[in-house]
């Protein structure tokens, strides 16, 4: 009984070996494939000069994508893609348009952040002109897109107001975002990932162990072999 007892511990043990190591291995999987299931791809922007264009042409530039943030692709249009920048989300509405292929980097799953978040404010002024009172500047928030160049003027693509618009200055002032593939060398990155390998073995240990265990209760099951007594008449 005490074999028994001690067997049936053991498998225990390691039916809850085998779930703590299957589980973050399959929560892994989960969520590396959601993205993937999920139908949405980002492409990120590689320079500073990724146009976001009304049409497929470098004419119809209205701003330039924020360097390392994304745009959400919608499906591909020769050395375009048809993409879609920003949400319907607070001070920011979504724009479609165009961007250009060679100026951004697909990517593989969802980066930590998207789209590039950040406020401007603007301050419109009134001159009086002379003795007549005059209103105070007015300061509104607008919702920063992008920077955008003419020759060496620089302004930004603004949403103020529910207007779209430009205004002076090009704001190049904002956080990159470095993800981890940007910070590791390519033989950490690999050591990261969890090793199929790995998940084998640990299931090989896991499974001879249990096979001892059904053994063990298979050999204290048995019933002994009891000798055969001896004939007291000889025959």
């Amino acid at each position: 009984m005490k074999v028994l007892k001690w067997a049936a511990a053991l498998i225990a043990a390691v039916m809850l070996a085998f779930t703590q190591i299957y589980a973050p291995l399959s929560a892994y999987a989960a969520q590396s494939g959601s993205d993937a299931e999920s139908g949405v791809l980002y492409a990120r922007a590689s320079s500073r000069e990724a146009y976001f264009c009304t049409s497929a042409d470098l004419s119809a530039a209205i701003f330039a994508v924020p360097y390392t943030y994304c745009v959400e692709i919608i499906y591909e249009e020769g050395e375009w893609y048809r993409a879609k920048y920003a949400e319907d989300s607070g001070i920011y509405r979504a724009v479609y348009g165009y961007v250009l292929k060679s100026d951004f980097e697909v990517l593989d799953e969802t980066p930590p952040a998207v789209y590039l978040h950040k406020s401007v404010s603007v301050t419109f002024s009134q001159d009086s002109g002379g003795n007549l009172p005059a209103i105070d500047d007015i300061t509104v928030t607008a919702a920063f897109y992008g920077p955008y160049y003419s020759g060496a003027t620089g302004y930004s693509y603004v949403l103020c107001n529910g207007s779209f618009g430009y205004i002076m200055g090009a704001n190049e002032d904002y956080p990159l975002i470095v993800t981890d593939d940007d910070d590791q060398p390519p033989e950490e990155q690999e050591e990261d990932e969890p090793s199929g390998s790995g998940a084998i073995v640990a299931a090989v240990v896991i499974g001879v162990i249990a096979v001892l265990a059904v053994g063990l209760v298979a050999a204290s099951s048995r019933k002994p072999h009891r000798k055969r007594p001896e004939d007291p008449f000889g025959s």
